[in-house]
C-alpha cells in the first residue's frame, strides 16, 4: 500500500470504509469502497512525554561526564578522548529524541533532519562502543600505556563519525528517492520510521552487528586474561579497562538488546520498565565513567574539585590500587597539582 510520497509498506490486515469525493454528504450516489490502513494500535502503557522527560535527566548526566574529562588532561588518552565522543553523541542523540518525544511538529522538512540527526547520533555512540572494544582488543598485544597523542586517536575518530555519516546519506539516498522500494519512512509521513520493520532492517541490524562485534572481542579478551601471569602488571591494567569497558558496553547494549525483543513482542509493563532504563542511560553512565571510577575521583581530588568532601575521598582511594597505578605513560600531560595522593 502506497501512502504519501511513493512511500510503499506491506500491510497484511487492512479495513474496508465508504468514502465519497463529494462535500456535501448527500450526495450518497457518489459513495465507493476503499481500503484504509486499520488504526489498531494497542494503547501505549506509558507516555511518550515521561521518556522525554528521562531523556532529559540523562542528557544532563551526560554533559557533565564529557566535561570532566575535557577538562582534565590527565583523563585525557585515546580511551578518553573516545569516552568523550561517546557522551557527545549520545547526549545529542538522546537530546533530539527528546524534541520528537514533547514538541509538535509541523513542518515535515524539519522533522526529517531532527530524525536522520538522531539516528545519525544514536549509531555513532554505538561505533563509539565498539571503538572503545577494539582498544581493549589491542592492548591485550603490547604494553599497558596511557597514550595522550593524536596519532593513534584520529582512525578511531574517522571510524566512528565516518561510518554513521555513510549509513545515514545511504539511507537518506533510500528515503527520498522515487520509487516503490521499501523506504525508512523518515519525514515522510512521521519524523521516525514508519514501522518496526524499518526499524530493524536500517537501525537495529547495525546496532546487532556492533554488539555482536563487541562480546566477541571480549570473549576473546576473556581468554587472554585467564591465560596471563596473574603477576604481570599489564594484566592488571589490562583487567580495569576490559571490566569498565564490558560495564559501559552493556549499559549502552542491553537496554537497546531488549528494546528490539520487545518490539516483536506484545506491549507489557516490563517492556515499558525498560523503556526507562534505556531513556536513564546517561546516569548510569556517569555513576560507572565518574563516580565508580577510582582514577577519575583521584585525578579530580588532585585538582582540588573534592576538597569539600577531602575525608571521604581519601579512604575512598585508600582502599585499593586503580589503573593509574598500574600503567605506563607515553606522554606526560600538564601538571596534576600540588597534592601528590597514593
Amino acid at each position: 500500500m502506497a501512502l504519501g510520497d511513493d512511500l510503499v509498506t506491506v500491510i497484511d490486515v487492512y479495513c474496508i470504509g465508504n468514502v465519497t469525493k463529494k462535500q456535501d454528504v448527500t450526495f450518497l450516489n457518489n459513495v465507493t469502497e476503499a481500503a484504509f490502513v486499520c488504526n489498531d494500535e494497542e494503547e501505549e502503557i506509558l507516555d511518550n512525554k515521561i521518556l522525554g522527560y528521562c531523556m532529559i535527566v540523562s542528557v544532563l548526566f551526560l554533559i557533565p561526564t564529557g566535561l570532566i574529562y575535557t577538562a582534565l588532561p590527565e583523563l585525557r588518552d585515546v580511551q578518553g578522548k573516545s569516552i568523550i565522543n561517546f557522551c557527545i553523541s549520545l547526549a545529542i542523540g538522546q537530546g533530539i529524541l527528546v524534541i520528537l518525544k514533547l514538541a509538535e511538529y509541523s513542518d515535515m522538512d524539519l522533522c526529517a533532519t531532527r530524525g536522520f540527526l538522531t539516528y545519525f547520533f544514536i549509531i555513532a555512540a554505538f561505533f563509539w562502543t565498539n571503538a572503545i572494544s577494539i582498544q581493549v582488543l589491542l592492548n591485550t598485544r603490547r604494553p599497558a600505556t596511557l597514550d595522550y597523542s593524536w596519532h593513534e586517536f584520529k582512525w578511531y575518530f574517522l571510524y566512528s563519525w565516518g561510518s554513521p555519516t555513510l549509513l545515514t546519506v545511504c539511507m537518506a539516498i533510500v528515503n527520498f528517492h522515487p520509487g516503490k522500494h521499501q523506504k525508512p519512512g523518515i519525514g515522510l509521513n512521521h519524523c521516525w520510521f514508519i514501522n518496526k520493520s524499518q526499524q530493524w532492517y536500517y537501525m537495529y541490524s547495525v546496532m546487532s552487528l556492533l554488539l555482536a562485534a563487541n562480546i566477541s572481542i571480549f570473549i576473546y579478551v576473556s581468554l587472554v586474561i585467564w591465560r596471563l601471569s596473574f603477576s604481570s602488571s599489564h594484566l592488571k591494567t589490562l583487567k580495569y579497562k576490559f571490566v569498565m569497558s564490558v560495564r559501559l558496553i552493556l549499559l549502552m547494549g542491553l537496554p537497546w538488546v531488549f528494546e528490539m525483543v520487545g518490539s516483536l513482542l506484545e506491549k507489557h509493563i516490563i517492556w515499558s520498565i525498560i523503556d526507562v532504563f534505556n531513556s536513564l542511560q546517561g546516569l548510569l553512565i556517569f555513576l560507572l565513567l565518574v563516580v565508580f571510577r577510582k582514577r577519575v575521583i583521584k585525578v579530580m581530588y588532585k585538582h582540588g574539585w573534592l576538597d569539600c568532601i577531602s575525608g571521604f575521598v581519601e579512604k575512598h582511594l585508600a582502599l585499593e590500587d586503580d589503573e593509574e597505578n598500574v600503567v605506563q605513560h607515553t606522554d606526560v600531560p600538564m601538571s596534576m597539582g600540588n597534592r601528590n595522593v597514593m
